[in-house]
């Protein structure tokens, strides 16, 4: 009697390059709300009456490093961007950027602009100044922004260019760790000798967090190496040393209250390169698959473009009326609102035929110039 076939192995279900990380969703969502809370109550502003600092003396002590999300938003860039480079055409990954940042940055650009004007204490720009936000490149042309959490996008634009440069090299595994070794070296250097270079150049100040984002990927993707693991030690101790010299002085600038602690404000940022190696490699996290946190990512950009002004109009209505806690939960409550809104009446309709149409011009452009 012919023995029975073995039963085929059970798959292993493994995170693969093109897989999507809820956690890292919410772990976006993480960092948004940090900024979000610094800018409330951290920050200077007189929208409470008194400073921050003033209206929430326990509270602020501890916002004040919520500048930190800014940092784990850029390690999270470094992963996600180099994953969604990661095989694409230039056309591809141009299309897939800008219909991802434009739609609700401009819906964001004209609300906050609107706002401005409206609003008799905020004071307004002029219509060519926000013309010239609605470009993005309001920095490279020293034009106001409209709005001053949008520092963070220059830097953003200028890793994308670095992605992009990669991208037309060939972005081999053997490219990519050379580059984050190398890169962050030469862009701390700078930063530490050159501090006005880092402030022409504002990506050099922040490099190694990029750097340690692609580092994690290659991880996640490819496996662990006990090189991959001592690059990524390099490019986190170095945004650290960045944060602890450099990047206190940014929070104390518009913060009162004393001064932010070196030491603190390292640690925070260790734990935020901790936190996306902890969604990129632990297998409990990596594989966590609930929609819903993909759906409370959505929020982060358009919550990060929008809450500032809205939020301090918000606090400038209420607080009198409703205290500070009870004004402070109705501001982040409205704000995550309308990010909702914006998400579901700017970005998804607009996001998918943006990027359908600007692949088809820009493939077509690229094989003319091939041809």
């Amino acid at each position: 009697m012919p023995r029975p076939a073995p039963a085929p192995p059970r798959p292993v279900r493994t995170a693969g390059a093109g897989s999507r990380l809820r956690s890292m969703d919410a772990l976006r969502l993480l960092a948004a709300l940090a900024v979000v809370l610094f800018h409330f109550t951290a920050r200077d502003h007189v929208r409470w009456g008194p400073l921050p600092v003033e209206a929430f003396p326990a509270l602020s002590a501890v916002t004040r490093y919520g500048y930190a999300g800014v940092h784990l938003f850029f390690v999270i860039s470094g992963f996600v961007i180099l994953m969604s480079a990661w095989g694409r055409s230039v056309p591809q990954f141009v299309a897939s950027r800008v219909s991802r940042l434009f739609p609700a940055y401009w819906a964001a650009v004209l609300l906050t602009a609107t706002l401005r004007w409206a609003w008799p204490t905020f004071g307004d720009l002029g219509p060519v100044e926000v013309l010239v936000n609605l470009t993005m490149l309001q920095d490279l042309f020293g034009v106001p922004r409209v709005d001053g959490v949008y520092w963070t996008l220059w830097v953003e634009l200028q890793f994308y260019l670095a992605v992009l440069l990669l991208l037309l090299a060939g972005p081999t595994r053997r490219r990519v760790l050379a580059c984050a070794g190398v890169g962050p070296v030469l862009c701390t250097a700078l930063t530490l000798a050159a501090p006005a270079a880092a402030s022409a150049v504002t990506l050099l100040g922040f490099a190694p967090l990029f750097a340690a984002g692609m580092v994690l990927y290659v991880l996640h993707r490819d496996g662990h190496t006990g090189g991959r693991w001592l690059l990524l030690g390099l490019n986190a101790a170095q945004a650290v040393l960045l944060a602890a010299t450099r990047q206190t002085g940014a929070i104390d600038h518009v913060t009162s209250g004393g001064r932010t602690s070196p030491v603190v404000l390292a640690l925070v940022v260790a734990g935020c390169i901790g936190l996306v190696a902890a969604v990129a490699l632990v297998p409990v996290v990596r594989d966590l698959d609930l929609p819903l946190l993909t759906a409370l990512g959505a929020l982060t950009y358009p919550l990060y473009l929008t809450h500032e002004y809205v939020g301090w109009a918000l606090i400038d209505v209420l607080h009198t009326a409703l205290g500070r806690y009870p004004t402070l939960a109705v501001a982040l409550g409205c704000c995550i609102a309308l990010a909702w809104a914006l998400h579901r009446l700017v970005e998804r309709p607009l996001q998918k035929p943006l990027r359908t149409r600007l692949e088809k011009r820009l493939g077509a452009r690229a094989a003319a110039r091939a041809g």
